[in-house]
């Protein structure tokens, strides 16, 4: 009688797990599934951080941005300390569309400026990279009347798809000359 009663305390706990609401289990699946997802994302959002971090690190000039990082990186300029970032990566007919945004930390607005942004592939290690199909091209910035300044830029970078891309690069900042009256 005592061995019924132990397997019969043995079992009820499986019994009753059995009859759990299927809504439930498929509830807690998809919520454990979707909790993977965005394990995976930020876990690559981590390795672009580092990999940008690393490339800024070792810049001669200018400052790295990679997509998928979603973290700015900071450059001192001509107009001062600013902050860099990328947004709204999107692929277009004819390339990528992205959106650069700059923020001052002076309590100066901007001026116009201009600048240069690169863009391609990236090549082997973050320890030893190679750029790969660069392009660049000139963008200009009008003046900022508030401050600190927040400059948003549309830029278009042609002939590399979003998964192509695997870096922008700014540098050049100059403050745009204001033409002579003679």
């Amino acid at each position: 009688m005592r061995t019924a009663y132990k397997s019969l305390f043995l079992v009820t706990p499986l019994l009753l797990a059995a009859c759990a609401p299927q809504s439930e289990v498929r509830q807690m699946h998809n919520s454990v599934s979707t909790l993977n997802k965005e394990m995976g994302k930020l876990q690559q959002e981590t390795i672009k951080i580092t990999q940008q971090n690393a490339l800024n690190a070792r810049s001669q000039s200018g400052v790295y941005l990679l997509p998928g990082a979603n973290t700015p990186a900071r450059l001192n300029s001509q107009l001062g300390m600013m902050k860099m970032s990328l947004a709204n990566v999107a692929a277009d007919a004819s390339g990528t569309l992205a959106t650069l945004r700059i923020q001052g930390e002076s309590t100066t607005p901007f001026p116009a400026f201009t600048g240069t942004i690169e863009w391609g592939q990236l090549q082997g290690t973050t320890e030893n990279y190679q750029e790969v199909n660069v392009q660049n091209q000139q963008f200009s910035a009008p003046a900022s009347i508030l401050a600190p300044s927040d400059v948003s830029i549309p830029i278009k970078l042609n002939g590399i798809t979003p998964d192509q891309l695997g870096f922008v690069r700014i540098h050049d900042i100059q403050p745009l000359q204001a033409p002579t009256m003679q």
